[in-house]
């Protein structure tokens, strides 16, 4: 169940959005086991004494905090800017996880790449601003498996094992 207290998160517009198509309108509001609350359990702290929430305009994410079992959240509601940092990484691990498994469960099923880019915009209502960053991105994933598939069997020819030799055997 959710409470009355609402933290304010600076994040880039796109992962704003990116939230809001997945769970909902703002104040967003986790699922029950979400590793995204468990991040705020251990993070959350007491504000300092003239704490006031910044708004950063159309970079805030708007987050309802549940009651924690642990924490008191009237009391616990601070985020330090490190902390902030911290979750938005996490955010954007996900946003990137979410993006690369959508797109190339796509392009499987026969969808072309440029395709598969807007209709992953669509779903998640991003802007054309970030067309270019997506495209880049998703470039880069391919290289990066293309690279580690090619790669995966071959040994690393600068580790050098001892070498044994072996004794021929005499004849008699």
């Amino acid at each position: 169940m959710p409470s009355d207290m609402i933290i304010r998160v600076k994040c880039d517009p796109y992962l704003v959005r990116f939230a809001v198509a997945l769970y909902g309108n703002m104040p967003i509001n986790f699922p029950k086991n979400s590793n995204f609350l468990n991040i705020l359990d251990v993070f959350l702290d007491k504000p300092p004494m003239d704490f006031k929430q910044p708004d950063y305009g159309k970079e805030t994410l708007w987050i309802q905090l549940p009651y924690f079992e642990d924490k008191n959240v009237l009391s616990n509601n601070y985020l330090s800017p490190l902390k902030q940092q911290i979750f938005v990484k996490e955010l954007n691990k996900f946003f990137k996880m979410t993006f690369r498994a959508e797109v190339s469960k796509h392009i499987v099923n026969g969808i072309e790449k440029q395709d598969s880019l807007y209709l992953f915009m669509e779903k998640y209502n991003l802007s054309q601003d970030s067309w270019d960053f997506l495209q880049k991105d998703f470039y880069r994933y391919v290289n990066l498996r293309h690279k580690r598939r090619l790669f995966r069997n071959r040994k690393n020819t600068s580790v050098k094992d001892p070498v044994c030799p072996t004794i021929p055997k005499r004849s008699q």
